[in-house]
């Protein structure tokens, strides 16, 4: 178990959570690749680098109030973290509320985020895409 790289997750979704980019930024590696399979219509598949990452979370941040993400639970599978979160905001002059449960897959080196694999419906199907079994 690599408890430095749970502590990493866990420290990206407290800075996420803050509003902090620039934080969250700096736990990215320079060339994070980040794969969300259940985008928004909007936004490509693929981001590249850290400052797509951070443009695409400022849009979030534009486009919902109350924008929290929570970590239910998480398989340690070094060095890859596999987490159960759910995604809740309410939309800015709307008011219509998302609360989007989904397994994403963070891959870690040295300290770093290096890739990310976003959307998946369970844990199951995110440690099947990193090649382990669950």
């Amino acid at each position: 178990m690599s408890q430095e790289n749970v502590d990493l997750l866990v420290q990206a979704l407290a800075l996420a959570n803050s509003g902090d980019l620039e934080a969250v930024a700096d736990l990215y590696h320079p060339d994070v690749e980040l794969r969300d399979l259940q985008h928004p219509p909007d936004a490509p598949e693929v981001l590249k680098g850290r400052a797509a990452i951070v443009a695409a979370w400022q849009q979030w941040l534009d486009s919902f109030d109350n924008f929290e993400i929570e970590l239910h639970d998480f398989v340690d599978a070094d060095p890859w973290i596999i987490g159960d979160v759910s995604w809740r905001a309410t939309g800015k002059g709307s008011e219509a509320s998302i609360d989007w449960r989904v397994a994403e897959a963070y891959e870690v080196m040295d300290g770093k985020i290096v890739r990310v694999l976003a959307g998946f419906a369970n844990v199951g199907e995110a440690l099947k895409a990193v090649g382990l079994k669950e």
